[in-house]
């Protein structure tokens, strides 16, 4: 609470008087994040269901993957990730509701977006789940491992530009390519 304090400017009494405990600041800051995310997959179904071609998916997929890098990769979540690491054994279950309702959301929205691309035709991911997961990891993991594990965050570009080629590698991978038929030979 201390370094909570000092980090934000305040007194440690005005953050207990605010907050209380650890506890409750906690899950403060799991909701606001959880909120974030709440939004991030809302906009996630629409944006699935409505305008996603063959033609557009690669410039739709990118723009999709930079703005969930961003969103992940960002001072707030890293902190709030940090805490949770180090709070896990005296906390897990806070550690487990920030993943089910923040990450987790974001998973399954995705997962949803990615079957409904395979049921059209224009990906093809047998393995949905599978493929959500290395999307994911693909556009930002790298990245968000990194800060969490040192606390320091990539720049923008740098950021920008990894989750780009990680949506390259993902369409390489699951782009769906309509297979020619064989030529009839001639007799």
């Amino acid at each position: 609470m201390e370094d909570i304090a000092a980090e934000s400017g305040l007194t440690k009494r005005t953050l207990y008087n605010n907050y209380g405990d650890k506890d409750t600041l906690f899950r403060q800051m799991v909701d606001d994040t959880v909120a974030y995310a709440e939004s991030f997959a809302r906009d996630l179904h629409e944006e699935f269901t409505v305008g996603i071609t063959k033609v557009n998916v690669a410039a739709r997929l990118d723009a999709l993957g930079v703005r969930l890098a961003l969103g992940i990769v960002r001072p707030e979540v890293v902190a709030l990730r940090r805490m949770l690491i180090g709070e896990s054994r005296d906390f897990p279950a806070i550690g487990r509701e920030y993943f089910d309702r923040a990450p987790g959301q974001v998973l399954r929205a995705l997962e949803e977006g990615f079957a409904t691309l395979t049921r059209r035709r224009i990906l093809r991911a047998p393995d949905v789940q599978t493929a959500t997961s290395q999307f994911a990891y693909l556009v930002a993991g790298a990245h968000l491992d990194l800060a969490v594990m040192t606390g320091h965050l990539p720049s923008r570009g740098g950021i920008e530009a990894t989750a780009r080629q990680g949506v390259v590698t993902f369409l390489a991978r699951f782009l769906h390519h309509a297979v020619p038929r064989a030529a009839k030979r001639a007799p």
